[in-house]
């Protein structure tokens, strides 16, 4: 990485670096400067400027001013790869060192367990996005298979998920990545339900989503009705521009 500053300016005062490399793996024992990987710049954020160290043999040899802006710009030359994604993958990311990315899921009919259920309930449901971050997860319904960032989000017709995500509870979820994202998704539906977080989720049901879950498995249908599905004025460019 090269950054350019005026070798002349004249820095602000800064504190005096040690005489030697500290010791920072096994403090009882003295190591040679050999032993350690060779610091070659190292760059100070102060409230209103930024200053570059450059270092020889352990000790600053030269200290510029650089401007933010041209640093902005340099690390943003740096390359990233994702890897391999997953199927359906709409969008990845890394947000404050983990990585962040959103599936589409296809509508289909899901084989539920509910609390205090007998049995296991088949419940059509709508397209959805699920979302994941370190180990926090979303849900959103979409009416069709997103094809811009100007796709509109449905509340996700599920109970135990609310806007801010979804409430893990007891489930092992594995933390997010294009590796794991189906996993978590397969983990949230094998859970049990329960009616917490169930009201609103339904025009036809408002109280709770069990309520259409049960209605839909009684039918024995196939399809949910897009129609019941309640707004929430955000696109999945809310998604995807995460802050």
């Amino acid at each position: 990485m090269t950054l350019h500053g005026n070798p002349h300016a004249s820095p602000p005062h800064l504190p005096q670096e040690p005489t030697a490399i500290p010791d920072l793996i096994y403090p009882a024992l003295q190591w040679g400067e050999a032993d350690y990987a060779q610091l070659q710049v190292r760059l100070d954020l102060y409230d209103d400027f930024v200053i570059l160290s450059k270092f020889k043999q352990g000790q600053v040899s030269a200290c510029h001013l650089v401007d933010p802006t041209e640093l902005a710009a340099t690390l943003a030359g740096l390359d990233l790869n994702s890897g391999l994604l997953p199927r359906h993958c709409l969008f990845w990311g890394k947000h404050h060192g983990a990585d962040r990315l959103g599936i589409f899921v296809p509508p289909q009919v899901w084989l539920v367990s509910v609390r205090d259920e007998t049995e296991a309930w088949r419940v059509p449901l709508p397209g959805l996005v699920f979302t994941g971050h370190d180990y926090d997860y979303g849900l959103w319904a979409v009416k069709d298979e997103p094809t811009g960032a100007d796709t509109p989000l449905y509340l996700a017709p599920c109970p135990n998920v609310h806007p801010q995500g979804v409430c893990r509870g007891s489930a092992p979820f594995p933390r997010a990545s294009a590796t794991t994202i189906w996993h978590a998704l397969d983990i949230f539906f094998s859970s049990k339900f329960n009616r917490d977080l169930s009201n609103h989720k339904s025009k036809a049901y408002p109280d709770c989503i069990l309520d259409q879950w049960q209605a839909l498995h009684q039918a024995n249908a196939d399809v949910y009705p897009l129609d019941d599905l309640i707004e929430t004025h955000f696109t999945l460019r809310r998604l995807i521009h995460v802050q």
